[in-house]
């Protein structure tokens, strides 16, 4: 199977969104116990937050694709 290039940066990013979940879960998860609630999640929703500009970066550095 040949992919290509838009294909590529497809599943590039869904494999940088699903790495990206999972670091969240995993702090999420070691987090977990924490006394500082709001801060966990201030910083769990801001790192979700983040990860549009991340793609789009990512978009951007790729170049076009036609």
């Amino acid at each position: 199977m040949q992919l290509t290039d838009a294909s590529t940066q497809l599943l590039a990013g869904v494999l940088i969104t699903l790495a990206f979940f999972t670091l969240v879960a995993h702090l999420v998860k070691a987090l977990r116990h924490t006394l500082r609630l709001p801060l966990v999640i201030g910083a769990l929703a801001s790192l979700v937050g983040v990860l549009p500009v991340i793609i789009y970066a990512l978009d951007v550095t790729a170049g076009p694709t036609a």
